[in-house]
């Protein structure tokens, strides 16, 4: 296969007030300078990039303190026809601790969300899921043979990928948990952490998560330049075509990493007691201890974006399982490595590393 570089992708930090612009949270997300400046962004020693919550300050007696903290996005949209490849080392976890990765349209909800990493407190399972503004967006039970993810968020045999649905019941997406161990919190830094992927192409949209004694090879270390999604395997959540359309229902797409406290998520009061009950009474608390943020920080070796040497949508009605062989898989194509499911034979073209060490001027 052969690749050239034809985007450079760079991250920045976003500077905010607290509160912050995610209801309910209690951050700070500081602009790029100051996070330098308070050594929330850096590179250790081995290389890594470390992206963390600061864990020095004392918030005791301040009852509007809001904790300091990082929100990336990248200055280049990511489009259809987009491989992204994430190999970290931590992911940030902790009660009131909500960490996430992943891409949003610049019109929130018309152009949707795809989320690669995210859950919250001590939790254990990584949460893949959808958010998009149209009714015409699910995921429908009758795919759970073609993925290894579990679907969570089913009523009836969809699972309802829209914010507002017409129905009128609220929904956090379409969700799938990960049911390999480790995805998510102190075992997935334990086992060395792991490659998250997800590809987004005219078939539809594909995550997959490898535990770090499982990372196919071409996408093992910096150095990878040659991905091949179709010998991965079945994908931890799949998204066909046939029922969410990739190339209408989402637009050009923004990467986001962040670490937020709190909020809608992980101060929710019934998932903070799930499985922070014995630790506090309620999230709100612990934001003044530093200590409790000495796990929040992501440590990332790599977060590479790939696209196809062609964009042309593939056609959607396709719903099989985005793999390289059994029933529903995708058929391969020739002349090398391809979107699964696009039955073009066309390979994929480095798009740029997403350069965090560049953007934070490291």
């Amino acid at each position: 296969m052969t690749f050239s570089q034809s985007l450079s992708l760079r991250l920045t930090a976003l500077a905010t007030t607290w509160p912050s612009p995610t209801p309910k949270s209690n951050v700070h997300f500081l602009s790029q300078a100051a996070a330098v400046a308070a050594n929330l962004t850096y590179v250790d020693p081995a290389g890594h990039v470390i992206v963390k919550v600061d864990n020095t300050t004392s918030g005791a007696g301040d009852p509007t303190f809001g904790r300091n903290s990082v929100y990336l996005e990248s200055n280049n949209l990511m489009t259809l026809g987009s491989l992204l490849v994430f190999d970290a080392n931590h992911i940030p976890f902790g009660c009131s601790v909500w960490p996430s990765l992943f891409t949003q349209g610049q019109n929130w909800p018309a152009q949707g969300e795809i989320d690669i990493i995210e859950n919250v407190n001590l939790e254990t399972a990584n949460r893949f899921s959808l958010h998009v503004g149209s009714d015409t967006c699910v995921q429908p039970t009758s795919i759970a043979s073609n993925q290894t993810g579990t679907i969570t968020t089913a009523a009836g045999s969809i699972s309802n990928c829209t914010v507002t649905p017409a129905t009128g019941q609220n929904t956090v997406g379409c969700v799938v948990t990960e049911t390999k161990p480790n995805s998510f919190g102190s075992g997935f830094a334990s086992q060395g952490g792991g490659v998250f992927a997800m590809l987004w192409d005219g078939a539809g949209i594909a995550m997959w998560y490898f535990p770090r004694a499982d990372v196919p090879a071409d996408v093992s270390g910096s150095g990878s330049t040659s991905p091949d999604p179709t010998g991965w395997g079945k994908a931890s959540a799949w998204y066909p075509a046939s029922s969410c359309d990739p190339t209408t229902t989402f637009g050009p797409q923004i990467i986001t990493l962040y670490v937020d406290i709190c909020g809608a998520f992980a101060g929710v009061p019934s998932l903070f007691t799930a499985t922070c009950g014995s630790v506090a009474p309620n999230c709100s608390v612990l934001v003044p201890d530093p200590t409790n943020y000495d796990t929040a920080y992501w440590d990332i070796n790599y977060l590479r974006v790939w696209t196809e040497a062609s964009n042309v949508p593939a056609n959607a009605s396709s719903s099989g399982s985005p793999t390289s062989s059994g029933a529903g898989g995708a058929q391969t194509g020739t002349g090398g490595a391809r979107a699964l499911g696009v039955n073009v034979g066309l390979p994929f073209v480095v798009a740029g590393l997403l350069a965090i060490v560049g953007v934070l001027s490291l």
